[in-house]
Order: structure tokens, then sequence, then C-alpha cells
């Protein structure tokens, strides 16, 4: 690159960015794309009557459009590259051409300007080849003055070129930009920032080091006009040899030192130490908003170092910071760094909206000093399936099944070997068979936690069983009447319960459902049938047609349901007949 100063000698001092404003294309950095295509339609004569410069701050907008007003009035071209040396250009660099207008559209904004302006651009050129309107900024025009502009840039004037730049594309109306070739001026890459403002540094004998150049160029955010007035504010403060916490102090930026630090406490889980170091960084007036980008940036750094074949490329740091990075990174593993990547990315909206800042930064901070406590997930998924291989085992002792208890005798707590789930076991009151005995013990109990593991919803529903019998060839699930939701819930399982009691057993399993009215005989916990008396009188059958038709009446059924209790006695109000 081979910048050509521009003459101090007239103004002064001349501030870095408009003393190495480009002055020919080959001088503009990073634009190579616009560049080419305006020299190529320059040398095959296609010049557009309007164009549309577009792209952020300090990207060459208007100075690409002064380097075109130049090119096209060469006393050597129109040409690709203006010697800056003719009458033309020189006048055009000091913007004394008479053909040659530049205009801020935020300054002559309404339409009487541009009114004025079309009014004295009726004529042909009068000393140069091509009228040159630049108009930066031309967003800021008004609807009224882009409505006059419009039939102008419909039928311009002969030998006319009009340049519209603008940091705001999408202000800018769809009539005005259908008329006008439209370029658009990306954002500067770090690297190239970089690059230039080497350059600079070696033509004003400034002696910087990479590292204060990197902080320049990231704060500049694309833009080479600001990094440039950024290295005039450093070389103002520490002379023509800058120094790296000088140029943090100018830039405002975090020592790299406090995010070591505080990266350290996290991924070693030493909580105890994010509290000092946020105080740290209050008591240096630091923005923690700011501070926590910077964070996240370096555990980026962090992940690229580590999971990375040659991070130098993409990594605009020294050797010896990217060794120092891939030292710490060398003890986690990728997955664990991009974990911390995440969830410092998930805590910046809510640090930005916070009303305590600083609490919340610390609070965030210390979640993830905790991260570190997570086990692997091959291994918790090893651990899991240890735990449901050693499942029956460990769960279950072998267990001892009873008859079914009288409702004199006291009901067992509920477990694992409940007779409400004892699906090995003969009930009593079930007719005895010759045949063979279809289930053992463990079987009934790898079946129910088999249930347990692959249907952990259903298992619940088995325990509400009232009576199990099993019978030559079948195990029978017995249900009252009161519970004949769940007996409805099991019966949408049968498939799945045949599934697992055939791969249990050698014989085929067929699993029943029964249900059975409030009153008989397999009431819950094998209770006897209840007696019904009258007052005074003789106990009567169930079948009585005074008790059935008390016992049936919706009132009566209702209360028995609320209270889930169970009828001992019918008795008659006293004076009633």
């Amino acid at each position: 690159m081979s910048s050509r100063p521009e003459d101090s000698s007239k103004s002064g001092y001349l501030v870095l960015a408009r003393k190495y404003r480009p002055r020919q294309f080959r001088e503009v950095v990073g634009q190579e794309a616009v560049v080419r295509t305006i020299q190529n339609a320059i040398k095959e004569n296609r010049i557009g009557h309007a164009y549309l410069f577009s792209g952020m701050r300090g990207v060459g907008k208007t100075t690409v459009a002064r380097i075109l007003a130049k090119a096209l009035n060469c006393e050597q071209g129109p040409t690709p590259e203006p010697c800056n040396q003719c009458f033309m250009c020189k006048a055009i660099n000091e913007e004394s051409l008479l053909d040659f207008i530049e205009i801020d559209g935020a300054s002559n904004r309404g339409i009487e300007d541009v009114k004025a302006l079309r009014d004295s651009i009726q004529y042909e050129p009068m000393h140069s080849r091509y009228r040159v309107i630049i108009i930066d900024e031309v967003h800021q025009l008004s609807r009224d003055a882009f409505n006059a502009l419009l039939k102008t840039l419909e039928e311009p004037p002969t030998r006319t070129v009009f340049i519209f730049a603008t940091t705001e594309f999408h202000k800018v109306p769809r009539t005005i930009a259908s008329r006008c070739q439209h370029f658009v001026f990306k954002r500067l890459g770090q690297q190239q920032i970089i690059s230039h403002l080497q350059y600079i540094a070696g033509q004003e004998k400034i002696v910087i080091s990479p590292y204060s150049l990197k902080l320049m160029a990231e704060a500049a955010d694309g833009s080479l006009r600001d990094a440039e007035t950024l290295l005039d504010m450093v070389v103002s403060f520490s002379g023509n040899r800058v120094q790296d916490k000088e140029t943090e102090e100018v830039l405002g930026v975090v020592n790299r030192s406090l995010f070591e630090n505080l990266a350290g406490a996290i991924l070693q889980g030493r909580s105890q130490d994010i509290f000092p170091l946020v105080d740290s960084l209050v008591s240096a007036g630091i923005d923690l908003r700011h501070f926590y980008s910077g964070l996240i940036e370096y555990f980026r750094n962090l992940l690229l170092a580590r999971i990375s074949s040659d991070p130098t490329g993409l990594l605009l740091l020294s050797k010896e910071e990217i060794k120092q990075l891939q030292q710490i990174a060398g003890d986690f593993q990728g997955e664990e760094l991009l974990r911390y990547l995440l969830m410092l990315q998930e805590g910046e909206t809510g640090l930005r909206y916070s009303s305590q800042p600083r609490i919340y930064l610390e609070s965030w901070l210390i979640k993830l000093s905790y991260l570190n406590r997570l086990k692997p997930l091959e291994q918790a998924l090893e651990e899991i399936s240890l735990m449901k291989d050693k499942a029956p085992v460990a769960a279950s002792p072998k267990p001892n099944y009873q008859p079914a208890k009288s409702e004199s005798q006291p009901r067992p707590k509920s477990s694992l070997r409940s007779p409400e789930i004892g699906l090995a076991r003969k009930n009593q009151a079930a007719p005895a068979h010759n045949g063979p005995s279809i289930f053992n013990q463990e079987q009934a109990d790898e079946l129910y936690f088999r249930v347990v593991r692959e249907k952990p919803a259903l298992a619940p529903i088995l325990k509400m069983v009232n009576r199990v019998e099993t019978e030559a060839g079948s195990i029978r699930l017995i249900y009252a009447h009161d519970r004949k939701h769940f007996a409805d819930l099991v019966r949408q399982n049968l498939v799945y319960l045949n599934r697992v009691a055939g791969e249990l057993s050698s014989l085929k399993v067929e699993l029943i459902i029964e249900e059975m009215g409030p009153l008989s005989p397999a009431t819950p916990n094998n209770r006897p049938p209840a007696t019904v008396r009258e007052t005074g009188g003789e106990p009567i059958k169930n079948n009585s047609e005074e008790a059935r038709a008390l016992l049936q009446n919706p009132k009566t059924r209702a209360l028995l349901d609320t209270l889930k209790g169970q009828v001992i006695a019918v008795r008659k109000k006293p004076g009633k007949n």
C-alpha cells in the first residue's frame, strides 16, 4: 500500500484520517469489489448518470466518490486511475472546481435547496468533462426534496453524474434507489485495519505493539476512519512510543489480566474469588456491561485455541498470547468451554436490562463457577445404565407374600411386597387348580420393576389393584367398582403387560380385568360383606328390597363416594314408621 499524504504546509497539522485519505483507487482499503466495478465501467465507457453508495461510517463512500469525480475529469481520461497532477485533479482535491459540487444532505435537506441545485445544473458543464454532484447522507433529505430530485434523475442533464452516499440505505425511497447503480461498502475486517495502522505507524515513526493495534481495530468496529482517529488520540497521549497500558487507558479497555483472573476463578470453581474481582471492576470505574462483552470474547478465544489446529490466523494475538490461551484451555474439553460460552451469552440480555447489574453479574458468574461440578454426559448415562441393571436386585429383596387379611387384621403399608401388587401369590378366596405355577415371586418382582423402568406412570396404577388371583394359564387383576378408572387405564396397557409377562414366562399369560360392585365379596382389603340392620330388627340379607333401595338412592351413593365409606348397618330414624 502506498498512500500519498496530503500537503499540510498550508493548513498546519492534519489529522491522520485526512492526511492518509486515499487519493487513488489503488489506495482504497477493503472495497476491492466496488473499486474494480467502477474502474471497469470507466474503461468500457459505461458510465452511469447516478450512483448510490451505502455502508457504515468511515469505510470510504465519500472518498471513492471524489476519486470517481477525478477519474471522470482527469485530463488523461476518463481513466481508471486519476493522475492527481493535472489541473482538474488538483481543483477537485482543493474543492475549487465549479463543476464539482459536494452537498451535505443534513444541512441542505429542504425542497428549496434541491430546486436551487436543479436550476444550477440546467446547462452543460463549463470547464470539465463531467459535472459531478455528491450528496452525502442523502437519506436526510425531506420527502418533498426527494420528489423534486426524482424528476431530475429520470431525465438527467447532459454530462452530469450524481453520487449519493448514505449510512442508512433503508431510509432512501425506492423510487430514488431504483434509478441509481447501488454499491454496498462492506465493513472492514480487523486484520485489514491493523495492516493499515501498521503502515501509518511506519510512515510516522510510531513504535506501537500489535496488541495496541488490535485494541484500536476492535474499538473502531469496522470503520477505518475511526481507527485512524483512535491512533491519533493514543499518539497524542503517549508520544511516538505507545505502551499497552496507555492504550488501554485512553480507549477505556479492561486490562486482559482481569479477564484471565476471572476466567480462572470460573473454570476452577473458585466462587469465593468472584466478589473481590467484581469489586475491583466497580472500583476501577469499568462499565460492567462492556466488561461482560469482553469476557464473552475471551471465552470464545479459549474455545478457538482449544479446538482449532491452527488458531494463529483466526486470533489476532501474538504467539505468546495464543500459547497462554492454549495452556489454559488444555485442561478442558471443547464441549465444556462451549457450555461456558453459551451460558455467558445467555446472561448478556439479563445483565443489559437489570436494574442492579453488579448483583446480577456476581450471581451469574458464581453460577458459572459451579458448572465444573457437572458430570460428563457419557459418565451420567453409564451410571444410569448401571442403576437400571442393578435395580431389580438392589430394590427388592426376596419377598414373602402372605394371604389376604380379613377386616379385623391390620393392613400392611404399601410397598413393593404389599398384597396389593403381589402378582405371584394365589388369593385364598380363588378356587384351587391343578395347573402349573405360572409366576414365581422373582418373576412377579421382575414384571413390576419392568413396568417401573419402562412405564413409570403405569406402576402406581397397578398398585391400586384390590385383589390378584392366579389360575391355570392366567393371572387376574381384580379392581373394585369404585376404582373403575384405574381398571380402564390398565386395560389400555393390556397389550404391553401381556408382552412383558410373556417374556418372563414360558407359558402364555392372559391378563384379565374384572369390575365388582361395592357390596361384592372383593371389597377393598378383602373385607367381609357388609351387614345391614334395622332398629330393633333382625339382620337382613344384602338383597333386601328396603336395603337395596336405600343404597341405590343417588344421595346415598354420592355420600358414600365422597366419604369413601362402607355400609355397616341400616337403621331407621327414631320416630319414623
